[in-house]
């Protein structure tokens, strides 16, 4: 099997929903009808595939994800198209509760908690034969803490629903009490996943520990942090590639650095990966289709590379055409090209698209570490193993005390994990994200570092408090 796990479910419902009309007709236990849907494995299988197809982004809303993360940050930026005006106002901060791509991805991840709620309110009641019952809970636990976990990041106090029949005007729940439901749903499924799965897409232990390192991570619960990502590197899983470049192949997509990701299919339906449609730029001689909208890399962040960092190379700074060199880089116009797909079929590409790395969680207990300790020489180690990769000088901890360090793993994290949706956060932790958006001339305020609740919500919902500052 290779990923397509999230299409199951329409397979499954075409078993049939026609229900027998004849009272003396005995009910079909064993086939998915209405009345009884959620009551077979069959069915409470389809509904957890379902919640995966959701939490599974494809194109638009994995662009607009993407955007959330990067796109308001010292990195990326996008101009043409039809998308470019909603990207401007992300960009100079001046969106608002009616965004389009806000609201977009609010409800998207409202889907995903919704399929998982119906699963458990119904799966006590259902006996499993074919698939270990303990394991499907504990990933419908992983599917619902990581929406939870997207949503609180970006939106805030949202309201906690963990039923599928809530209360019709839910409030805001305190970041506080959503912290520790992430935490306790990560940890409970961590418990009861096994280190493989059968199916390669289905969540396993190492990718509930990784998510479980990152929350702690941006909750700034660094002894926590630091356990959660020695209880990945020590699952011995996991493992740096060799090669960087190849990391994002499509023929090395199912390699040891890939924790988490959202699969991706060339199957020209809307399932695929866009982004050379997105970031080759007009006239790169490659066949295929170049989209109007365009990803693009800022100067100051493409020249903060070392020279030798081979990570750089997988940025695009100039091009040949008609026999001329285009130039790129000296016009905050430079492309990534992390996800290249030379079999891509129209627009879709086959890459799957990192959610985390095993790069990120030796940053992370690195980052964890020096928080607590300073620049001790595990920190410098767990750095140095990600920058001998990228055939850059190692550090030395003489040459650092806690802040200074502190200040280069930021930098260290845009180096490795541009392209990859975690700017942002990033940026937010460090304290640096309205900073250095004021630096390139936005009018960045504190109340930005939250997007809006979607207007749409605020409407239908008295008790649910905006905000503050939209």
């Amino acid at each position: 099997m290779k990923k397509y796990i999230f299409n199951i479910f329409l397979a499954t419902l075409a078993l049939g929903f026609t229900a027998c009309e004849d009272a003396l007709v005995e009910q079909p236990h064993d086939q998915l009808v209405p009345s009884n849907v959620l009551e077979t494995e069959v069915g409470l299988e389809s509904v957890l595939i379902s919640a995966y197809g959701e939490m599974q982004v494809h194109i638009f809303p994995l662009v607009r994800q993407h955007y959330m993360e990067e796109g308001t940050t010292d990195i990326f930026w996008e101009q043409g198209g039809g998308q470019e005006r909603h990207a401007t106002t992300l960009q100079n901060f001046t969106f608002d509760s009616e965004h389009t791509w806000i609201t977009d991805v609010y409800d998207q991840l409202w889907d995903a908690i919704t399929d998982a709620n119906q699963f458990f309110d119904n799966v006590d009641k259902v006996e499993f034969k074919n698939s270990d019952k303990t394991v499907r809970i504990a990933e419908a636990r992983f599917i619902r803490a990581y929406q939870y976990y997207l949503l609180s990041k970006w939106y805030g106090e949202v309201p906690l629903i963990i039923s599928s029949t809530p209360e019709l005007y839910p409030a805001n729940t305190p970041i506080a009490e959503i912290n520790e439901f992430i935490e306790r749903e990560l940890i409970d499924a961590a418990a009861d996943l096994p280190n493989e799965q059968a199916d390669q897409y289905r969540i396993n232990k190492g990718g509930a520990l990784a998510l479980l390192t990152k929350h702690y991570l941006n909750t700034k619960q660094w002894q926590k942090c630091a356990d959660a990502a020695q209880d990945v590197m020590g699952l011995g899983l996991y493992k740096l590639e060799e090669d960087y470049k190849q990391i994002f192949s499509v023929d090395n997509e199912s390699n040891a650095e890939f924790i988490l990701v959202y699969p991706q299919i060339r199957d020209g339906v809307a399932q695929g990966n866009t982004w050379m449609a997105l970031s080759l730029p007009p006239g790169y001689p490659e066949t295929g289709p170049n989209f109007a909208a365009q990803f693009k890399y800022y100067d100051a962040f493409v020249n903060s590379f070392d020279l030798n960092d081979v990570r750089r190379e997988m940025i695009l700074t100039e091009y040949e055409k008609d026999g001329e060199t285009v130039q790129l880089l000296g016009n905050d116009d430079s492309r990534s090209l992390k996800y290249y797909d030379v079999a891509r079929i129209g627009s879709f590409q086959d890459n799957d698209v990192p959610i985390i790395r095993y790069a990120d969680i030796l940053l992370s207990r690195a980052e964890a570490i020096n928080e607590l300790q300073g620049p001790v020489t595990e920190a410098i180690d767990l750095i140095n193993e990600v920058r001998e990769r990228a055939e850059v000088t190692p550090l030395s901890a003489d040459d650092f005390n806690k802040e200074t360090l502190r200040d280069h793993i930021l930098a260290e994290r845009g180096w490795e994990f541009y392209s990859e949706s975690k700017r942002r956060s990033d940026l937010i932790r460090h304290g640096k994200f309205v900073e250095r958006a004021k630096e390139r001339g936005k009018n960045a305020q504190n109340y930005h570092m939250l997007y809006p609740f979607p207007q749409t919500e605020i409407n239908a919902n008295k008790n649910l408090e905006q905000n503050e500052g939209y």
